[in-house]
């Protein structure tokens, strides 16, 4: 056995800087952990579709093949540090100062998979022969492009006939404090960069040039304005928010000939990732005219609801019996892999630490809550053993 608790763990695989991409180091520890527990572990190289080279971790503990699985899915790239002299500590030496571990990727998760693999070896000292099959789904690209990592891995386990009946994602999912809140769904995203081409000329004759800025304007009004939907009973409402407005500077007299729009809309179950393309579409002709424009779309994930069943109910039992917070459902934050993994589980549940640093700097876990956390994602694992 390893004989390392959660914190030690955590510590170890923040002190290895894995940005997105390949960095075999940090999946090699993952590999040598589990090796020694009993996992078969496959490295799994992945490049092309226009994206860099990304190295995945597959780690499957089922010695006598059940069907029934449950896999912990995580990722072990983390963002930039940005300016160091912000940092109280060095975001790679993983310091602990007031029951607080620093270190870059502390909430954003590579805690959570500390957790996860040390509730699995305390499991199996337990249940050496547990009556369901263990798995780990874990990428090193889950903060960049997302195109060579957990897809990828997901479409092997089809081909090799690994199923995945029920999936714990380890993203960080609480506001303030771990307990209040699992994910068992997330928004849609969809990204927007909008070129409008209009006519250059002299701000004294603006009847013979065409203004695209003012154009910009009106059809900002106009999308802003829209309202996309009331929300539904999981979900907040639809929003749209603009992240780039940039327009030549010619000078004080001069009306532009371009300006450059970007926005983003995360969308609930209400809509499909089309519907939102085609109505800014739609906008977009009817308001643009007589300029020019160049409209591009990127739909980052689908709106999805992983309904309420056996592994939510049980992670919100495991929770309250751990922390003694009754913990709520929740779909709200950012795009996740678990958009790829519902498409293949029974069911996807997310829970890990609190998101209230994460990609910030003095990013910090609770050395508490992450005890708290692996003695949940334990209870899971018994409540998976006992269920009928």
């Amino acid at each position: 056995m390893n004989n390392l608790s959660a914190l030690q763990l955590s510590q170890e695989l923040i002190k290895i800087p894995s940005y997105s991409g390949y960095n075999q180091e940090v999946l090699s520890l993952i590999d040598i952990y589990l090796s020694k527990l009993g996992f078969v572990c496959h490295h799994l190289d992945f490049e092309g579709d226009n994206s860099y080279k990304v190295n995945n971790l597959h780690c499957l503990y089922n010695p006598k093949n059940y069907q029934k699985t449950l896999y912990f899915a995580g990722h072990t790239d983390v963002v930039k540090e940005g300016n160091l002299t912000d940092w109280l500590h060095h975001p790679f030496l993983a310091v602990v100062e007031n029951n607080k571990l620093y270190g870059r990727g502390a909430s954003d998760m590579k805690c959570a998979i500390a957790c996860f693999m040390v509730a699995v070896e305390r499991f199996l000292q337990q249940n050496p022969e547990p009556n369901f099959g263990i798995g780990f789904l874990i990428t090193n690209d889950e903060e960049n492009d997302s195109i060579n990592g957990t897809k990828k891995v997901l479409h092997w386990m089809q081909e090799k006939q690994l199923p995945i009946t029920y999936c714990l994602v380890g993203e960080p999912t609480n506001p303030t404090k771990f307990g209040e809140v699992i994910k068992i769904g997330r928004r849609g995203s969809v990204s927007f960069n909008l070129k409008i081409i209009g006519k250059q000329g002299h701000v004294a004759y603006p009847d013979i040039a065409l203004n695209p800025i003012t154009i910009a304007f009106n059809l900002a009004k106009i999308l802003k304005d829209h309202h996309l939907d009331n929300g539904t009973e999981f979900f907040d409402k639809s929003n749209l928010e603009f992240t780039s407005f940039i327009s030549q500077n010619l000078g004080s007299n001069v009306i532009v000939n371009e300006v450059d729009l970007a926005f983003n809309v995360r969308f609930n179950n209400s809509h499909t990732g089309q519907q939102i393309v085609d109505l800014v579409n739609y906008v977009c002709s009817k308001t643009i005219s007589p300029a020019k424009y160049i409209l591009q779309h990127k739909i980052s994930g689908e709106a999805f609801l992983s309904k309420p069943q056996f592994l939510a109910k049980i992670t919100q039992q495991a929770c309250l019996e751990i922390t003694n917070i009754k913990t709520q459902f929740s779909t709200s934050g950012g795009t996740s892999d678990a958009r790829f993994i519902k498409d293949y589980a029974q069911e996807v549940v997310e829970i890990g630490l609190v998101n209230e640093t994460a990609h910030k700097i003095n990013e910090f876990a609770d050395v508490l809550e992450i005890e708290q956390l692996t003695k949940v994602y334990g209870n899971i694992l018994q409540k998976v053993a006992t269920a009928p």
